[in-house]
């Protein structure tokens, strides 16, 4: 397991890096993502939020493809990438009965890959 980590490091973080990047799209089109996207209804009121959130995401994947390359700053951003992305799948899987829950499924499943994958890595990868 240790050999599969250490030769698949690089581009996976730079792969969930750009997937997590994503998010971005609600910093500078939040109207457009949660309609088009997530095909859930906009709610004007929760724009600043949306945005706050967005740019938030958008940085840890930032993050998660620059410890792709600074090995010096892979553990304590994967530890909060980890933590960050593992919250975010159980809170899908806590409202999965809910009719919202639906635009959120691509980002649930995308997090929970990233997760095992990083589990993985603290268990066997260089620390």
């Amino acid at each position: 397991m240790k050999n599969f980590i250490d030769k698949t490091i690089k581009p996976f973080l730079i792969i969930a890096g750009l997937g997590t990047c994503a998010a971005g799209l609600l910093v500078f089109m939040p109207k457009f993502t949660i309609e088009n996207i997530w095909k859930l209804p906009f709610a004007e009121e929760y724009t600043i939020f949306i945005q706050h959130w967005g740019m938030v995401v958008l940085l840890v994947g930032i993050f998660m493809i620059i410890c792709a390359f600074k090995v010096a700053w892979r553990m304590p951003i994967l530890i909060f990438a980890a933590f960050s992305k593992s919250f975010y799948a159980f809170l899908y899987f806590f409202y999965i009965n809910q009719p919202f829950s639906a635009g959120f499924q691509e980002g649930a499943i995308m997090d929970l890959v990233i997760v095992i994958y990083l589990l993985f890595y603290f268990w066997k990868g260089d620390r």
